[in-house]
């Protein structure tokens, strides 16, 4: 049984007619004479009664007719859905980010991007940059914001922005009416880092940039995530050199410029897989370059 058959047996039982069926599909009468010959032969019963006057469906042609439609129902729902998922309408993306895209660069892309594509499915993951180039390579998510660029076979990357060093410090603390302060002048505080386990670039920064400074840092407390380390800070434990986006994390911190030698500024990308750009990426990375523009 063939599909063009199920097509020309529905026509027919919609006209009752060989000639104006024969019209519509377009096909020459005895053409399709022949196709429904073959399909009655094939299910082994008549599905139309037909003399010189009139063409009319047999039991089993009605029945026929109820099946045949849904057939081309479902035929027609499943070409639709492969024609929305090609044309990125359809999907699923799972995207990873690590914590600093987490504060606005994640919620203005997805908010954007649902609004033009909304049976689009975002499955979100926050992880740290190797975890992240790793689930690309092995095709575990398909777009990832990451903390540096990784060497990396068929790993493409977008910067997304640079990030400035700032001092986050409670309110309480003698330097928080300042506006900035020279990181040579840190030397003898108490530090909040996170941990290297959890943080490896924020931490080898961290450290690389004190060292530069010419001091070693006194940490008395480490977190895995930056609320945590935020939140030491406010409860006054020690003071943190933060990236700038983790400033959106809590407003009853002060904020300090950091002047001096700073080590290599912190760096956001998108990082995807060449040969996995499917039409669904390739819209999302679309929305993704229009709000953030590469810089010249």
């Amino acid at each position: 049984m063939e599909l063009r058959q199920i097509r020309y047996f529905v026509i027919l039982a919609e006209e009752l007619h060989f000639g104006r069926a024969a019209a519509r599909i377009p096909i020459a009468q005895s053409a399709l004479s022949q196709q429904i010959k073959k399909l009655e032969d094939e299910l082994n019963s008549s599905l139309f009664y037909r003399d010189k006057h009139q063409v009319v469906l047999t039991e089993v042609g009605k029945v026929f007719w109820q099946h045949a439609l849904r057939i081309l129902q479902t035929i027609k729902e499943t070409e639709t859905a492969v024609s929305q998922l090609i044309d990125g309408e359809y999907g699923t993306l799972n995207i990873a980010f690590v914590e600093a895209a987490l504060w606005d660069i994640i919620p203005r892309l997805i908010s954007s991007y649902k609004q033009k594509h909304p049976n689009v499915e975002i499955i979100p993951h926050q992880m740290n940059t190797h975890m992240q180039i790793e689930a690309l390579s092995q095709d575990w998510i398909q777009l990832g914001i990451v903390g540096a660029k990784l060497t990396a076979p068929d790993i493409h990357y977008y910067p997304i922005r640079e990030e400035r060093c700032l001092l986050a410090l409670s309110p309480n603390h003698p330097l928080s009416e300042k506006k900035s302060v020279d990181i040579k002048d840190l030397a003898k505080e108490r530090f909040v880092a996170i941990r290297r386990e959890a943080g490896t670039f924020y931490f080898d920064q961290f450290i690389q940039t004190c060292m530069e400074n010419g001091f070693s840092p006194n940490i008395v407390l480490t977190a895995d995530r930056m609320q945590s380390l935020m939140a030491f800070v406010a409860s006054n434990m020690g003071v943190a050199l933060i990236h700038e986006s983790s400033r959106n994390i809590r407003s009853d911190l002060r904020y300090l410029e950091v002047d001096g030698i700073i080590s290599s500024p912190y760096q956001l990308f998108f990082a995807w897989k060449n040969q996995k750009n499917t039409n669904t990426l390739a819209y999302f990375l679309k929305e993704a370059f229009l709000i953030f523009p590469k810089k010249t």
